[in-house]
């Protein structure tokens, strides 16, 4: 729907007593007309990576998550034109392809030495639990509505028997239409194909995306259903629901599932929902035509099931533009992807500072650390922050201060080298927590790693 009909849907709310509920969008055409240059790439297919580069292949980047603020995983596809994704990439005869990794920030760019990548397939047989949020408003008309309902059958025939899948639509209200099921028949006897009989009203997309969160936090909990996903799709623009965006995107981050949008026509709000998918690290897709609401719909499916996921660290704050290269014998292909890593208020960032055992001076591979909080601090002049320092349960002894002690001295010392280098000491205060906060567990050497550790919280920005 157009900022125009935005405005009028307002104004009739306001003049006339029985509200916004009876207020019925206009249709739109079924096809709108892309853009120049339109030329979308849809996952049709999956097949092992050949050791000759296919032809006009591709790294395509979906999205970000930062850990901490430091802990960085790029996810991404290698996909050709035809829409075949390639899995594979990680085996032996790939290692030294994957050939340069570079993260740039603030103008400086860092070559990313130390990275991991590993792979997701649909073959690892692994169940995916997903939401798909149908945008049932008035402009959709019903030749889309149908061709919508066409795409999400055409999932339903798809899905293997392991995965899940709910529906919900949505106008100025929302209704779960069929409740998560790995049924195929189940689903299909749920779905109505009616184009927007008892619908036809606003567009709550919020609320569309909060029913579809909330049903798979009940009906798909985390230890059924390691990956989650909402799919959400409109044509128009939020005008009804009675949830806020910045709810909305909490709730998806708080559960850890990503909220995939597809944008569809051009009476959309540009870069909405593409910014809701971003910031809750789901796929992107913008499509112009009903026939592409099946393509589109299999292309997100694909994409939660086969990945390639980078991972690295990073000691820099702010806005990074990473780009991976692949390096083929005649070729290079590469993808970029940018995240904010900034912290924000309440949050905790790891702060990659080294000590000696026992010991609370801090070493002097820890300056980088120490100069990137500067450098924030700096660019956020109110900003305030605490220094919180951990141990392991390793060292504790007979007395029962020891770890408290050597964390509070260790948040100290971080503090000391802050105000050495210019911050003002009253923007800065410092706890120790000694081995009272675990984040992994003492058994093990790679879980007491994890749990020596110094942090440090945004207060105020």
């Amino acid at each position: 729907m157009t900022l125009r009909n935005n405005v009028v849907l307002l104004m009739l709310c306001s003049m006339t007593m029985v509200g916004c509920q009876t207020f019925q969008e206009p249709p739109t055409a079924a096809d709108a007309t892309p853009p120049a240059g339109y030329a979308p790439i849809f996952a049709r297919s999956i097949a092992p990576l050949p050791t000759q580069k296919p032809k006009n292949l591709a790294l395509q980047a979906s999205r970000v998550d930062v850990t901490n603020a430091t802990k960085v995983r790029v996810y991404f596809n290698v996909v050709d034109s035809a829409g075949t994704l390639y899995y594979g990439g990680t085996q032996a005869a790939f290692k030294n392809m994957w050939c340069k990794v570079v993260d740039s920030v603030r103008g400086e760019k860092n070559d990313v030495k130390k990275f991991t990548l590993r792979e997701v397939t649909e073959n690892d047989r692994e169940p995916v639990a997903m939401a798909l949020v149908m945008d049932n408003s008035g402009s959709m008309g019903e030749t889309r509505a149908r061709a919508a309902q066409d795409g999400a059958e055409m999932v339903i025939g798809k899905k293997t028997d392991i995965d899940a899948l709910s529906i919900v639509r949505y106008d100025h209200n929302t209704l779960l239409e069929v409740p998560l099921s790995t049924s195929s028949s189940q689903l299909r006897a749920g779905l109505k194909k009616d184009g927007l009989t008892g619908f036809g009203g606003g567009t709550a997309i919020h609320s569309g995306i909060a029913t579809g969160l909330e049903h798979l936090v009940a009906a798909a909990p985390v230890t059924s259903f390691k990956r989650r996903a909402v799919i959400v799709f409109t044509d128009g623009q939020e005008n009804s629901s009675k949830i806020s965006r910045d709810s909305v995107v909490n709730l998806a981050l708080q559960q850890g599932i990503p909220v995939c949008g597809v944008d569809f026509g051009d009476g959309v709000n540009e870069g909405y929902m593409q910014d809701i998918a971003k910031k809750t690290g789901g796929s992107y897709n913008h499509i112009y035509r009903t026939a592409e609401f099946e393509p589109v719909f299999e292309d997100v499916v694909r994409r939660l099931k086969n990945y390639y996921v980078m991972e690295f660290s990073t000691e820099d704050f702010g806005v990074h533009a990473v780009k991976i290269n692949m390096c083929w014998p005649k070729d290079t292909v590469s993808t970029t992807v940018s995240f904010d890593n900034t912290p924000d208020v309440g949050m905790i960032a790891l702060l990659n500072v080294f000590f000696d055992i026992d010991k609370s001076a801090l070493k002097t591979e820890s300056k980088r650390a120490i100069d990137n909080v500067v450098t924030l601090m700096r660019v956020y002049p109110t900003m305030t922050i605490e220094v919180r320092g951990h141990t392991d349960s390793r060292n504790r002894t007979n007395d029962a201060t020891h770890n408290t002690t050597l964390s509070q001295k260790r948040a100290e010392a971080v503090r000391e080298a802050l105000v050495k280098a210019g911050v003002d000491a009253t923007r800065i205060s410092y706890k120790g927590f000694g081995d009272a906060m675990p984040v992994a567990t003492n058994e093990t050497e790679e879980g007491r790693a994890q749990n020596r550790r110094t942090e440090f919280l945004i207060l105020k920005r």
